[in-house]
């Protein structure tokens, strides 16, 4: 019975000390320390010691942040073991110095970084850390996105390019090479396969595409004339793929067949609507975003339409059995409550990470007038709703669900000086630069994606501090009460684990 006693007794202590060891660890190193007026000193530099050897520093060989270039930060290192976190703080690329650049994908493919550009030339790179070399040269690309392992990216023509990431060789049986007429010595580079629109432009004078956005197996696009169409991505179906709405076809639910990739379907009731005399007419839409499985889509007027996975209240409605998954676009007006009766608002601006989705409203009185094709004013406020179990909803909260769309309150403020100039959303994080330059974070943060120089999760934005200066140290204390503030040329873009500044062109 002694024995029995003594065995449990050492199980709990073992136990206690294993829960307990943060504070275990601070005991320790303080327990020579005397209760006098120095205890707290000698604290604050243990910290200060702690913090500055996370801190990298910057050789006085690499250029200042006022140089072009690219700044990036988090990730994950496929080369180490278990996928080692990348960097905390952003750091510069090197192979992107004195460069300008029209677009930054990040993307993760089968479990490796897979980032892509669009240079000032319109050639698509292909780079990491260390190295970038041109994936698909001549194509004048304005735009690029990735999807289920693919790269969708949009030329000045309209038109996009499907193309493969995981396989060179796949890609080379569509790219050939053609002689100019002009200096026949020169060659230019054509590229094949591309998402076939001749087939679904019938209006009057619809020949090209504005605007494209992706989830992880879907495409929404929109044409010249406002009409939106849809495709799944990647060259085929998964044996377990299945549809979640995120089509907004009724004919393409979780019921149906899977469709084929990259043939386009228009979405007829988001592009056609029923006015209150019972008549059909055409809706202008203006701009689609793409979460996981979700799309949200802006008419010109306005209006707010949804449609896909609501598993997480991601579509703003409440969830149940109904609603959990919507194959058809349905207008969402869940915002008023938070506006005065006198007012009248439209939606100004839509994003989506994920699984959580982020909206602009407009708001005005009702006796001034407005064009459906002019902005209201300045007096806006910033909605989410969605899946915020890692902070990325922004509202203080950590909540597995939210499906009614709830302010951001630290960005929302009377004085407008927090008016959000760009969105940059990762799958669980979410990037803002201000009209003022400043820049906020929140959300996921295990690699480091935030750049905060820590890899502390954010319920709510929080301002990230100034970029590192070659040479030159300072204390923790000066770096993180610094802020990061953005010219007028630098841009954010965002991916699953990492995020990063580029001079936009």
């Amino acid at each position: 019975v002694l024995q029995g006693f003594l065995f449990l007794a050492a199980v709990g202590f073992t136990g206690t000390i294993y829960l307990k060891w943060p504070q275990v660890k601070s005991w320790w190193i303080t327990k020579d320390f005397t209760a006098d007026d120095d205890t707290l000193e000698k604290l604050v530099k243990i910290k200060e010691k702690n913090s500055l050897a996370q801190i990298p520093t910057i050789p006085e060989t690499e250029l200042d942040p006022e140089v072009p270039g690219l700044y990036y930060w988090g990730g994950i290192d496929s080369n180490s073991k278990n996928n080692k976190p990348g960097v905390v703080f952003p750091r510069r690329v090197t192979s992107f110095d004195n460069m300008y650049l029209r677009e930054v994908c990040l993307a993760v493919v089968d479990g490796k970084e897979v980032n892509l550009a669009v240079d000032e030339k319109g050639n698509l790179l292909k780079w990491n850390r260390k190295t970038c070399k041109v994936l698909l040269p001549d194509q004048n690309l304005v735009s690029v996105k990735e999807s289920n392992g693919y790269a969708y990216a949009l030329n000045k023509r309209g038109e996009i390019l499907v193309i493969p990431l995981n396989d060179n060789k796949d890609m080379a049986k569509y790219v050939s090479l053609k002689r100019s007429w002009i200096l026949p010595w020169k060659k230019h580079t054509l590229y094949h396969w591309k998402l076939n629109t001749g087939k679904c432009f019938h209006s009057r004078g619809e020949k090209k595409v504005i605007q494209f956005d992706t989830g992880k197996t879907h495409l929404v696009m929109i044409s010249n004339v406002g009409k939106v169409y849809t495709c799944s991505t990647g060259s085929q179906p998964s044996p377990d793929a299945k549809s979640y709405g995120q089509f907004g076809v009724p004919g393409m639910s979780r019921f149906d067949e899977f469709p084929v990739c990259n043939e386009l379907h228009e979405i007829e009731l988001l592009n056609n609507g029923l006015s209150n005399l019972n008549t059909v007419y055409r809706r202008n839409i203006q701009q689609v975003a793409c979460g996981d499985y979700h799309t949200l889509a802006r008419d010109s007027t306005g209006k707010l339409f949804v449609f896909g996975s609501n598993t997480y209240g991601q579509l703003g409605f409440p969830i149940s059995y109904d609603t959990e998954q919507l194959a058809f676009p349905k207008r969402l007006t869940r915002f008023q409550s938070y506006f005065k009766r006198d007012c009248i608002t439209k939606c100004k601006d839509i994003y989506c990470s994920g699984e959580t989705s982020y909206v602009v409203m407009e708001s005005s009185p009702l006796d001034v007038q407005h064009s459906d094709n002019l902005p209201f004013s300045n007096n806006v406020t910033y909605f989410s709703f969605g899946n915020g179990l890692f902070g990325e909803l922004g509202n203080g909260r950590y909540m597995n669900s939210q499906p009614d769309p709830t302010p951001i309150r630290i960005i929302n403020n009377d004085s407008g000086s927090c008016l959000v100039d760009q969105w940059s959303c990762g799958h669980n994080h979410v990037i803002c630069k201000l009209h003022s330059g400043e820049v906020l974070a929140w959300g996921v943060n295990d690699n480091g994606q935030l750049g905060s120089g820590k890899r502390l999760k954010q319920c709510k934005p929080q301002y990230l501090p100034d970029l590192l200066q070659p040479g030159t140290k300072k204390s923790s204390t000066e770096i993180f009460s610094s802020r990061l503030h953005l010219n007028a040329q630098q841009a954010l873009a965002t991916g699953p684990f990492s995020s990063c500044i580029y001079w936009k062109k």
